[in-house]
């Protein structure tokens, strides 16, 4: 019997233990089509001289596990374990505890780890149901465009598959953040000539191997500098900016997505800073038959604030 990809369901949980399996996912993410968690067991050739052109039997080599979630719908109440797995560090604090107790705001910067937070994640395929502890985000990318919902994707990697129990999935209503609910500005100022935006954060993560009497890895480990990239469509209406790049000057590039009202004035939100914003590319171009620029740009840490991103979410969710 055929499994329709439709069918297909994903969850997660944090880990209480680095790499002990939970028994169960706790949250649920509607992923892209292409979603993928790949396990797999690679060969060592026998490459020895037989006096044969045929191969030999190869011998077992190292298991790898990593994976894709894309088009991940910008929601407030689904994020917020995304940023903290390839960002680190999250302080949650209640704007105002006594009017408004249901409403919470994360604030994520980039953390000097060596180990970044882990999830055990769950997938339920229909032809059975598998769970993937010791799962770490290496790279989250966020996106927005002009007429649609702002998006995320993750790449992550993991230690070791597993079967796991049947679950149920549970999603609430959509709350996608969306092209009208967003704010670009530069040096503090709305740009209404931006297009599409896009920024990703690489904490650089990768697979830690030892002689550990296994194939799989040991651990999950970061053993570089983040790279926090990201880049915009505009139309042209000033030199202003470009000339930023010119004279390799940094500026304060800001996005703020705004949703629906949790309780009283406050509302979902995710407002991302980078304070230092250094330009890699701003050439002339075409946009829609309209003079425009493909807009690219790392961040830096700023001096003063003592970071190069900052991510402040709000929502009614108590642990981001």
């Amino acid at each position: 019997m055929p499994f329709a990809t439709e069918n297909q369901k994903y969850g997660f949980k944090k880990e209480a233990s680095r790499g002990i399996a939970e028994a169960a996912p706790q949250k649920f993410l509607a992923v892209g089509a292409e979603a993928l968690l790949d396990y797999k067991s690679l060969l060592i050739a026998d490459d020895k001289l037989r006096g044969s052109k045929e191969a030999f039997p190869s011998a077992a080599g190292i298991r790898e596990g990593s994976g894709s979630l894309p088009a991940i719908d910008l929601e407030a109440e689904t994020v917020g374990d995304l940023l903290l797995g390839a960002l680190g560090k999250v302080t949650t604090a209640q704007p105002d505890q006594v009017n408004s107790p249901t409403v919470y705001r994360h604030t994520f910067k980039p953390d000097n780890l060596v180990r970044f937070p882990s999830f055990t994640f769950f997938a339920d395929r229909g032809l059975g149901v598998k769970r993937y502890p010791l799962t770490v985000v290496k790279k989250l990318v966020l996106s927005g465009g002009v007429d649609g919902k702002a998006q995320s994707s993750a790449d992550v990697l993991f230690k070791t598959e597993e079967a796991a129990s049947a679950f149920v999935a549970t999603f609430g209503s959509p709350k996608p953040l969306m092209f009208y609910q967003t704010e670009f500005k530069l040096d503090g100022v709305l740009s209404q000539d931006v297009r599409s935006w896009t920024l990703s954060m690489d904490n650089a993560s990768g697979a830690q191997r030892t002689l550990n009497q296994s194939r799989d890895a040991k651990d999950i480990v970061s053993t570089g500098k983040f790279a926090i990239e990201g880049g915009y469509e505009v139309f042209f209406e000033t030199e202003a900016n470009r000339q930023k790049f010119i004279d390799n000057l940094p500026q304060a590039v800001s996005i703020a997505l705004t949703g629906d009202v949790i309780e009283d004035a406050f509302k979902n939100a995710l407002e991302l800073s980078i304070p230092k914003a250094k330009y890699t590319a701003y050439g002339f171009g075409t946009i829609e038959k309209l003079l425009g620029a493909a807009v690219t740009f790392q961040a830096e840490v700023d001096p003063a604030l003592g970071y190069s991103l900052q991510a402040v979410l709000t929502n009614g969710i108590t642990g981001c």
